[in-house]
């Protein structure tokens, strides 16, 4: 650990130049774990980077967390970046638009094992795991291009957190028009404990257009009149620690009072519509694809006396996934406006209609441009217009619940559907939610709900989609308190926490995100993250390209269709058996010569059976986006390994079907082939490393990579003479993973689970 007592520098300057490491703590002793963290600002000049330090063994081997900045763009990236054999590599990125010109943003690196983490301004934004980087080196700063000033330099214990002053739940930023009502918004203010609270104040840099003042664990924020404001919350004890929260307040809301528009037919709900689903979303067809703009709100009101209850803006915000009152919910990044072709949709603040309320609708001119309806050019929606509905009478009763998204059912969305079911359904209750054919495009989350079924009309016919990432929404995923300092809502589509026996059947999930278009691909469809949990997936279908898949605990995947190119299918599991399933491999959209990795093991016990695939088939596809690249013979990979020894690379292949898309070899074990693929999918290092050795070294019939019975996708007998890095199993031994008693025979102590094909329900 750190040496106590040790120092940094407490600020530096650095002038404009070419890369090189700038300086480094020669007080600082060498260790393996600690975290540096430095305000930082630019200068004016060039783009440029700066990363701090850690372990830095000479000048060719290092890591590094830190800042790409460019005076032309609004936009800040943050890297996790790795030195290795003096060719410097992005190991994690994210993107954040952020006003920096002028300011000091703080960073904050943090090394723990293996566990790299980068922080800007008390948000934790990504971590990045780097097999045997936990080696003592020095500490320092890095720069390139532009120049920086650092001011607050700090090292230390990563165990022991600094005092933290934040937006909680990663609220960086306040958007309102002149006018509005006050708002409050939640600040995370805690000691190093992470527990006492820590006293705060808050000034306005300019209260003629936002005032600001503490109230309890917030603050109250009134906006006033047009213009930009910083909001400074910092502590009583340190004013050094503190945030910055960006006021934007524009024009005062007006709409369009007197003015008429023919909207029979070009909105959802339609005017006076009767039962209503709270959870509903606002749709408007236009006659053509509309411009969504940067300006104005959408506004719902209720009727019986005019109070608003809901502001939808354009831009992203950070929402919340659950019901009110929920122990922890899910934070995301989101747009709750969006156009598709000449359709927008607006997606209302969940839980802000009641049962039998009345409501209408106002828009105002600025939020859709350049498009008409029936011909009138549009310029708003006014009360005048009559967008009024009134919602259902009352909640829905029982235990089948029913979706729809355009007819009539108990909600409009899944989520409202999961929100009913995990606020008024007991936790072990059995709960149904039939999802009629539709597309639903929704980010969605259950948490302490068992027994919960999500069902389908038709597997083709309902469609849940979204297109959220890594880049977005970074890391795996997991809830939150609302006091929380980070977003750490993941980039799954669909997130599931302490929940037991959840079946999917017959539908379609799809994460839309394309490598090539994103700073990050990793988008899991499904992340099932309960260690001694269940999870069914039956006639279902799941698309994504990097990390389709990612389980924990039990799951058992019945006559599916798992699509992906890069490890997409993954997770730190104990069993997992692929039943009678489709693994299709498509092309990768962000590397034209890559054929991916179908699995990517992290088991957590030597013992545990890990992904067993039985009587399933590895076809391939194009790939997704307007290149359709396809795989070439022999590119694709049975498995690779994480290359982490706190894990076992237990995956077995058993009377499977293969295309001739796999690799010869099989599995990419130790020096199989130059690591091209992780380079373009993980930003990891840039020189031409390979693959690292699985765990266990050499497979047994009980641990590693194993496989049986193998055929091409005819039913012919594969050759199996160029394999490496696995073990052939015996007949006798391929038994022991041959039925869904024998692969689940661990669970509950032993016990064991045997889930049946044609059970109605978990």
């Amino acid at each position: 650990m750190l040496k106590t007592g040790a120092t940094a520098p407490k600020a530096l300057r650095l002038d404009q130049g070419p890369a090189a490491v700038r300086t480094l703590f020669t007080d600082v002793a060498p260790a393996a774990d600690y975290f540096v963290e430095a305000r930082v600002r630019a200068m004016p000049g060039p783009p440029g980077q700066l990363y701090l330090l850690g372990r830095h063994v000479d000048a060719s081997h290092w890591l590094g967390a830190g800042l790409q900045m460019s005076d032309a763009s609004p936009t800040v990236q943050i890297d996790i970046v790795r030195q290795q054999d003096a060719k410097l590599g992005r190991l994690k990125q994210v993107k954040r638009t952020i006003p920096s010109a002028g300011r000091f943003l703080t960073v904050r690196f943090e090394m723990i094992g293996e566990a790299l983490s980068v922080y800007l301004n008390g948000e934790k934004l990504t971590t990045a795991t780097v097999p045997g980087s936990a080696i003592p080196g020095a500490l320092g700063v890095y720069s390139s291009g532009k120049g920086f000033e650092l001011d607050a330099i700090r090292v230390g214990d990563p165990t022991h957190q600094p005092m933290r002053i934040a937006p909680a739940v990663a609220a960086s930023s306040f958007q309102a028009q002149a006018g509005d009502p006050p708002s409050t918004l939640a600040i995370s203010a805690f000691n190093g404990d992470g527990v006492t609270p820590a006293p705060f104040t808050v000034r306005s840099s300019n209260p003629a257009v936002a005032s600001a003042s503490v109230r309890g664990s917030g603050i109250v924020v009134t906006p006033k009149k047009p213009g930009s404001a910083s909001l400074i919350v910092a502590s009583v004890a340190d004013p050094g620690v503190q945030s910055i929260i960006d006021a934007h307040i524009a024009p005062a809301f007006a709409p369009p009072a007197a003015y008429r528009i023919d909207l029979d037919g070009a909105i959802s709900p339609p005017a006076r519509a009767e039962a209503v689903q709270p959870d509903t979303l606002l749709r408007l067809r236009f006659d053509q694809p509309p411009r969504l703009g940067s300006t104005g709100s959408v506004r719902i009101y209720r009727q019986a006396d005019h109070k608003l209850v809901d502001i939808i803006r354009p831009g992203a915000e950070v929402a919340a996934i659950g019901y009110p009152g929920q122990d922890q919910m899910r934070y995301v990044r989101r747009a709750p406006i969006s156009i598709d072709g000449n359709s927008a949709t607006v997606r209302p603040h969940a839980n802000r209609l009641a049962y039998n309320g009345a409501y209408y609708v106002v828009i105002e001119p600025g939020v859709f441009g350049n498009a008409t309806i029936k011909g009138a050019p549009f310029a708003g929606v006014g009360r005048a217009a009559g967008w009024t509905f009134r919602t259902r009478a009352s909640a829905p009763a029982g235990t089948l619940l029913s979706v729809d998204d355009d007819g009539p059912a108990d909600f409009r969305t899944v989520q409202g559907a999961l929100n009913h079911a995990m606020r008024y359904a007991g936790q072990a209750t059995p709960v149904t939610i039939a999802v009629h054919n539709g597309r639903y495009d929704e980010m969605l989350f259950i948490r302490g709900k068992d027994k919960l079924t999500i069902k389908g009309e038709s597997r083709d016919g309902v469609l849940i989609h979204n297109g959220n990432n890594d880049g977005y929404n970074p890391g795996s995923g997991v809830s939150q308190a609302a006091q929380s300092p980070s977003l750490t809502g993941g980039r799954a589509l669909l997130l599931v926490e302490t929940s037991d026996l959840l079946t999917l059947d017959t539908l379609t999930l799809k994460n839309t995100t394309l490598r090539s278009d994103q700073v990050a691909g990793q988008a899991e469809t499904v992340y099932f993250n309960n260690d001694s949990g269940r999870l069914i997936a039956r006639n279902a279908s799941f698309f994504s390209e990097q990390d389709t898949i990612q389980v924990k605990g039990y799951s058992w995947f019945y006559r599916t269709l798992i699509e992906g190119n890069v490890d997409f299918i993954w997770g730190a599991n104990r069993a997992a058996l692929f039943e009678e399933s489709e693994l299709r491999s498509v092309g990768d959209s962000a590397n034209p010569s890559s054929g991916g990795y179908v699995v990517q093991a992290r088991t957590v016990s030597a013992l545990e059976p890990g992904f067993v695939f039985l009587n399933s088939a590895l076809t391939h596809g194009p790939g997704p986006g307007p290149l359709a690249n396809k795989i070439a013979p022999g590119a694709t990979y049975l498995a690779r390994s994480p290359g982490t020894k706190a894990t076992w690379d237990n995956v077995a292949y058993i009377n499977c079907k293969m295309g001739e898309h796999i690799a010869p070899v099989g599995w990419a074990g130790k020096g199989v082939q130059p690591d091209a693929t992780r380079e373009a999918t993980r930003e990891a290092t840039r020189e031409a490393t390979r693959e690292p050795a699985p765990n266990p070294a050499r497979a047994t019939a009980h641990s590693g990579w194993r496989e049986s019975g193998s055929m091409d996708l005819d039913g012919k007998p594969l050759d199996l003479s160029h394999r490496a890095g696995g073990v052939i199993l015996s007949a006798q031994e391929a038994a022991a993973l041959s039925s869904r008693a024998a692969v689940f025979s661990g669970f509950d102590g032993g016990r064991g689970w045997r889930p049946e094909a044609e059970q109605a329900g978990p």
